[in-house]
C-alpha cells in the first residue's frame, strides 16, 4: 500500500507533469465503483473544463487543486497508480480505471489492480473536505504533529503503539511498513503501551518519523509489492529497510534476527533485543 513517502513522490512527480495549468476537456471512467460521492455524468460535468492548478496531499489521500475551488480526492488504497502520460499503458490497460483527458494530449490515467482505490469531488477549502476532517494531523505536514498532542493521544489509551499509530484518526500517513521502520529506529517493541511512552520517547517518536519519510521521499519510496511513483519507476527505499519484510534475517545491529508477528491483523517485523517492551 503507498504510504506517505510513496503519496508524496506522486504528488512531487505530478506537480512538474504536463498536467499543471492544462484544462480538463472531458473523462472515461471504465470502473464505477471507484466514484464515492458521484455519477459517472456528474463526475464529467464536474471536471470538464477546469484546469489543474497543483496536486497536494494529505495523509494518504492526493488532493487535484481545480478552477472555481473545486477539488478531486484520490485514494490509492493498496494498488492504485496514478500517471501523466499521453498514451495508455497497453501491458496494464484492464486495470484502467479512470481516464482524464487534458487539452494538450496528455492524460491523467488511474490504474488498480485490486480496484479498491476511491475518487471523490468536493467544492471548497480541501480542509473541509469529511474524510480529512475526521483525520489525525499529517505526520509531515501538521503543526498539530507535536509533543503536546501525541501526550494526550497515548496517554488516554491501552492500545499498543503500533496498533495507534496506524490509526488514520490519530496520525495521518503511517501505514504497515513505515510503523515498523519508525518503531525500530525508536527502540520501541511494536506490542508497548501506548501510555508507556515518555516525553523523550514521544520527541524521539517524531524526530524519527521526520528522519525516515524525508529520507524515503528522497529514494522515492518504498517498492516492495507493485508501487511504481510513475510509469515503469519503482522506489528505492526497500534497500534501506531494516525490519519490514526481514523475517528469519539477522539484525543488522545486533544480528539476532527479526521476528515476525501479528498485531490486530497486521503483519508486524522487529528485532526483540533492540526493541525493548516499555
Amino acid at each position: 500500500m503507498p504510504e506517505l513517502p510513496e503519496v508524496q513522490t506522486v504528488i512531487n512527480i505530478l506537480n512538474k507533469s504536463p498536467a499543471i495549468d492544462k484544462k480538463i476537456i472531458g473523462t472515461r471512467v471504465f470502473i464505477k465503483k471507484i466514484l464515492k460521492n458521484t455519477s459517472v455524468n456528474k463526475f464529467d460535468i464536474f471536471l470538464k473544463k477546469e484546469k489543474i492548478i497543483s496536486f497536494n496531499r494529505y495523509g494518504k489521500y492526493i488532493i487535484i487543486k481545480l478552477t472555481n475551488n473545486k477539488n478531486l480526492f484520490v485514494h490509492l488504497r493498496m494498488e492504485g497508480k496514478l500517471f501523466c502520460t499521453k498514451d495508455i499503458d497497453k501491458t496494464n490497460v484492464k486495470h484502467l480505471c479512470i481516464q482524464i483527458m487534458l487539452e494538450n494530449g496528455f492524460n491523467l490515467f488511474y490504474y488498480d489492480t485490486r480496484m479498491f482505490g476511491t475518487f471523490h469531488i468536493f467544492v471548497g477549502n480541501s480542509n473541509d473536505f469529511y474524510s480529512i476532517k475526521s483525520m489525525g494531523p499529517d505526520a509531515m505536514l501538521s503543526k498539530k504533529f507535536n509533543v503536546d498532542y501525541l501526550k494526550n493521544i497515548f496517554k488516554h489509551t491501552k492500545k499498543n503503539i503500533k496498533t495507534i499509530i496506524l490509526d488514520q484518526t490519530k496520525i495521518s500517513g503511517i501505514g504497515n511498513i513505515y510503523a515498523d521502520e519508525i518503531l525500530f529506529a525508536c527502540k520501541i517493541n511494536p506490542f508497548s503501551k501506548a501510555n508507556a511512552l515518555d516525553i523523550k520517547n514521544i520527541k524521539n517518536f517524531i524526530s524519527v518519523t521526520t528522519s525516515i519519510f524525508k529520507k524515503a521521499i528522497l529514494y522515492k519510496g518504498t517498492t516492495i509489492f507493485s508501487y511504481m511513483s510513475s510509469a515503469n519507476h519503482t522506489g528505492n527505499y526497500q534497500k534501506y529497510l531494516n525490519v519490514y519484510g526481514r523475517n528469519n534475517e539477522p539484525c543488522n545491529i545486533c544480528r539476532k534476527k527479526i521476528v515476525y508477528r501479528k498485531i490486530n491483523g497486521r503483519g508486524t517485523y522487529f528485532c526483540e533485543k533492540c526493541q525493548k517492551l516499555l
